[in-house]
């Protein structure tokens, strides 16, 4: 009964670690984002200028593992006629538990940023 139940403790903290690490993900692509919307980022601004200054208020803001670790793309996009700035961010969460997964698992987020 010991074994089961230690695994369980563990499972659980480990599925609380990557909930954080998500909740922390999200809260630095809305800062990212809010970059946009107030205007620090041009609506005219070419994705690399876009790209560099929107990545690096994400990395600036991301204090839950390595920050050298996120993917952070930058693109555009149009819908039904408005202009978005898309903002994706990758991060690969390692696992405490040795021997559960010799992969990390990816924790992803996607933004769609009205501009202009």
């Amino acid at each position: 009964m010991g074994l089961p139940l230690l695994l369980l403790v563990f499972g659980i903290i480990e599925f609380g670690r990557a909930f954080y690490v998500r909740n922390e993900l999200s809260y630095a692509a809305d800062f990212g984002a809010r970059r946009v919307l107030i205007g620090q980022v041009a609506p005219e601004a070419t994705d690399s200028e876009a790209q560099a200054k929107i990545e690096s208020a994400v990395r600036e803001k991301f204090d839950s593992g390595d920050p050298s670790l996120l993917e952070v793309a930058v693109g555009k996009e149009t819908v039904d006629g408005i202009a978005f700035r898309v903002l994706s961010i990758r991060y690969p969460l390692a696992l405490f538990l040795p021997g559960l997964s010799e992969t990390p698992i990816m924790l992803e987020l996607t933004r769609r940023i009205p501009i202009g």
